[in-house]
This record gives C-alpha cells, structure tokens and sequence, in this order.
C-alpha cells in the first residue's frame, strides 16, 4: 500500500454523502408536510368546497356508529329445502314487525293459537305466529321446514327466488309511506345525488326502493366495500348497514358531526319523520313511497307443505281476505288486539296504518295476472327487482310464475264471499297539481324519442320508441300519485346557418324551434293518453335548441326529456 486512497476509498465515501443528502431531504419533506393543513381530513376541496369522495370519515362521528358499516355481500345461502309439517292443528308462521301483516294477526285472534279465532272457527287450524326482523334465517327456517309460511316484499324474494321452494297465494299489502328517502338540506331530487354517497340497508325493501329510482332517473350505482372504498364521481355509491335503522343512526351522526361525507339514507318510519324534525335546517325528506307501488308484500308457504295442505293454505288465503275487507270497513273493534300483538299503543298502530295498502281480492286478482291494469303485478315488480340488482347479484333468477300460485285467489272468486270488491289504489291524498309541479321533480329521467328533421311525428314503428314509451307507461302505473313533465327539444346543429343569415332570421327559427319541440312532446303525450293515461298527469313544455346535450350529436338531440313529480 502507499498511503493514497483507492478507487474503492472514493467510491464507500460517495455512496456514504449521498445516503446523508437523501436522509436530509427526506426528514425536510416530512416535516413540511406535516405543517401542511390536510383538506381531505376537513372536508375540503382546494376551492374550499365540501366533497363526498374522501375516505376518511370525519373524528367527531362516534366509531360505534361507523361500525354499523358492512362490506357489500353475495346474497346468503339458504339451507335445503324440506317439508314443514304442523303440530297437530296449529301452524309456525312467522312474519315481521309491518302493520300490513295486521290481517293474519287478526284472522288469528293474535300471536298464540286461539280457538275462538276466525281460524279455528271456519277453517279449523290455529297459527303460532311469531314476529322477527331476520328474514333470511327466517326463510332458512322456513325452506327447510321448520315452518309453515312467513312473509317478504316481492322485491327481496327476486334475490333468494332461486333458493327457495316456495308458493306466493296472496299479497297482503302496498307499502305506501312506510320507507323514504333522507338527504342533505340541499338535495332536492334523485339526479343530485350522483357522486354522493347514501346509506342503506342492502339487499332489503330499502336497497330496492333507491334502485329502482337512480335506474329510473339513468344513474347508475356502485356497492361500496367499506367506508375506505373510492367513490365513484359518476354514480351514487352506496353504504351498506345491517338494518333500516342503523342507516338512519349513521346519517343522523354524521348530519350531528357537521359532515356532508353521507349525502343521505334510505330507512323507514319513524325514522323518516323523526331525523327531519330533530335537523329542520339540515336534513329533508326527499320522498316516501306513498306513491310509488313498488314495495308490495306477500305471504309465502312452504311448497311441500302447501302441497300436502291446500285446505289450509286455502283458509290461510281467506282469513286475510276476510280480515282486510273487516280493517279497510272500520278497523276500530280491532285495533286494541293488534296493537297488544306489535306492541304499540292503538294510537301508534292507528297511526302506522296510514303507511299501508291492505289488498282486497280484487286488487289480488289484478296484482298476479300477467294482463296489463291499473295497478303494476308481481311480476313486473319482480322483474324491475332482477333487472336493478342486475346479474353480478340475482345470477339465476326464476321465473315469477313458479313462485305464485292463484288457484286460492281464483277458488274465492268462484264462491262469491267478496264480490263486490273493486281496485281502489289510487293518489292518496289530494294535492293541487300547479303546487306540485312549482317543486323540484323527485327526477329527471333522460329518454330520446326519435324524429325525423323537422317533423313532429313520432315514429311508433321504432323499437327504441316502443321501449320509452313502455318504460313510462309502466312507471306512470306504478306511482299513481305523481304527474309528468315531458320537455321536448330540438338539435342545435343549424343554429350557426341561422345566426348568418342576421338577428331577425334567427329569431324567428328559434320561435318555431319551441313550438316544433313542445309540438314533439305533445305527440309522446298523445299516446299515452291513447294507453289509457290521463291526460291531468301530464304537462308538456317545449325548450327548442336552448338546452343541447353537450357533445352529442343531433339526432341525439331531437329528445324529450321526462320530469317525475310525486305527491307528498
């Protein structure tokens, strides 16, 4: 060695320099991040505007709430099918806490077998009916055998119809009030909750309910796995709960907190009531289901047993029929022993039933036929179910007629008992139209009617014609108390020509424009009263050229735009 550095001396001696200079520079870059504010954690967007698309919940929202959140999952599985046999004369039935399965507790005398029920008297059985919230180890229970019927929506036995073997005989009711929607202060329709995010009890009445209406405003959803999940700018996202209320306690808390992280909940009485006049300032009831007829709830049996006991299926069927036709006369004589069943005081449960539709055997009738009526069918509320929970979730659907079963229904209008009896759902309640049409539409639902340039003829030969117009017919039926709007418009694309040719030119054009596009809405509106529509649901409203939809092109723009208000 002669005392100079090596090659190998210069090269540990660099790497050592380098290694200090990039530990400095990155305890410099901590520290100043630290002393940075973090607008994500408040809430904030660098123009100082709220966003719903963090990941964090805001600290004050107490953590037991946020543990109410639950990741979205595959539909449960059910166990396998057996055959319920009864206990002598008495059958397990077990339904939930819905002042619309009121007929049966009263067909039954109360919960416990009674032997001086109308049951027992005409039809010699008894039920043990027993009230619950868990309906999918309810129907678990039930498929198996180890009871004899229970009840659902039609909505949620779209998602288990593949597991169950089951019969449908009748409806008992309409929710009609009973589930709602909750939202900031300023959320005034479905449209403006698209890349917000709203709190739900998935894969129940209320999932369903908030399906069906961002389907029919066209936006579509994203099931969010968590809280920490990224939300989608483009869609609602949704937050799932176990239940109704823990939705409604989730809002309520981060309402409380200051928050505008959850935009909203889907939950039910009372809490649609109670959260709105505890934040007046913050929180509005968007809508309620009163009169929106898509949350239908029905009795179902175990198949094997129905089979082995059409007699008491049969008399199950009657006992409803004749309890609904006893409540919707005077339900006064028996609200003291149903309330004593839901444990409510009779004011309470006289109350809760102002939140439903019992169906007589007319309005039965007409709920399970596959004709076209007034009112929308199991079917077509099964269906819209299939087609909002889309194929990632109802994978095999069955089809709606293997599940019903109305040879019980048709048996009781051949022996008379409640003839007579005719449809009667209709608005329930009456509402001046012009208040109803100076609010906010509940939605606005994007739908392209096609016509040729400059003609006001709308082309019903057109298979995307047909479809619009039986997507409206089809939403008119289901929402009684609610009017249309319908907004025509026209393409833009010869504004530029007019405006050349001076100022006089083109006002005149833009005068015919309005009268060509409210003429174009007219002509969708003249066939829907020519289906049986009535012509007082539906205003007309013509906007030229004034409002293209940016970016498409101009047979896109020869639309008419549908608004959707409701009665409340």
């Amino acid at each position: 060695m002669n005392g100079k550095p090596t090659v190998l001396f210069y090269i540990v001696v660099s790497l050592v320099v380098i290694g200090l200079l990039a530990f400095a520079g990155y305890r410099f870059y901590t520290h100043f991040q630290a002393d940075k504010p973090n607008n994500a954690a408040n809430g904030a967007t660098k123009s100082g505007s709220s966003t719903d698309s963090q990941t964090q919940p805001t600290a004050s929202v107490d953590q037991r709430i946020l543990a109410k959140i639950v990741p979205a999952r595959e539909i449960p599985t059910l166990e396998p099918a057996g055959e319920y046999k009864p206990q002598g004369d008495v059958i397990d039935v077990e339904l939930s806490d819905w002042p619309g399965y009121a007929p049966m507790i009263l067909a039954n005398g109360g919960l416990e077998p009674n032997s001086d029920s109308y049951y027992a008297r005409k039809h010699g059985f008894k039920l043990r009916i027993k009230l619950s919230e868990g309906e999918s180890e309810s129907w678990s229970a039930l498929n198996s055998g180890k009871m004899g019927a229970s009840s659902t929506t039609v909505d949620v036995l779209a998602l288990y119809g593949s597991q169950l073997k089951v019969e449908v005989p009748v409806q008992f009711d309409f929710s009609r009030g009973g589930d709602g929607i909750l939202t900031l202060k300023e959320i005034t329709s479905i449209n403006q909750l698209k890349g917000k995010t709203v709190a739900v009890a998935q894969q129940t009445e209320a999932d369903f309910f908030i399906r069906f209406l961002s389907q029919e405003a066209g936006i579509e959803l994203k099931p969010l796995k968590g809280w920490e999940d990224s939300r989608d700018p483009e869609r609602i996202n949704l937050l799932f709960t176990e239940t109704a209320e823990d939705a409604a306690e989730l809002f309520k808390a981060f309402v409380a907190a200051g928050s505008k992280d959850l935009a909203g909940c889907v939950t039910w009485n009372p809490f649609i009531y109670d959260v709105p006049k505890e934040h007046p300032d913050k929180v509005r009831l968007l809508t309620t289901n009163r009169n929106l007829l898509i949350i239908a709830d029905v009795l179902i049996v175990n198949q094997a047993f129905a089979k082995a006991n059409p007699a008491m299926v049969q008399g199950m069927v009657d006992g409803i029929m004749w309890a609904t036709q006893e409540l919707r006369r005077n339900p006064e004589p028996y609200l003291p022993l149903i309330a004593k069943a839901f444990d409510q005081s009779v004011e309470d449960f006289r109350e809760s039933l102002k939140d439903v539709h019992l169906s007589n055997l007319a309005e039965n009738l007409a709920f399970f036929s596959n004709q076209p009526g007034k009112i929308g069918t199991f079917s077509e509320i099964y269906y819209s179910a299939v087609y909002c929970y889309g194929r990632e979730i109802i994978r095999n659907p069955v089809p709606p007629e293997r599940l019903v079963n109305r040879k019980y229904l048709e048996e009781l209008e051949r022996g008379g008992t409640y003839a007579g009896q005719v449809i009667e759902l209709g608005p329930s309640e009456e509402i001046d139209k012009k208040t109803v049409l100076e609010g906010n539409p509940l939605l606005t639902k994007q739908i392209r009617f096609l016509f040729e340039p400059n003609s006001t003829k709308l082309d019903l030969n057109d298979p995307g014609n047909q479809r619009a117009l039986k997507d409206l017919l089809q939403l008119l039926k289901l929402a009684p108390g609610s009017y249309l709007v319908l907004r025509g418009h026209l393409d833009n694309s010869q504004v530029p020509e007019f405006k050349r040719q001076g100022e006089a030119f083109y006002r005149k054009q833009a005068v015919r424009a309005v009268e060509m596009s409210k003429a174009r809405a007219e002509a969708v509106k003249a066939v829907l009263v020519e289906n049986g529509v009535d012509p007082m649901r539906i205003d007309t409203d013509g906007r030229g050229w004034d409002e293209p939809i940016p970016g498409a092109p101009p047979e896109e723009n020869r639309r008419v735009e549908v608004q959707l208000y409701t009665l409340e």
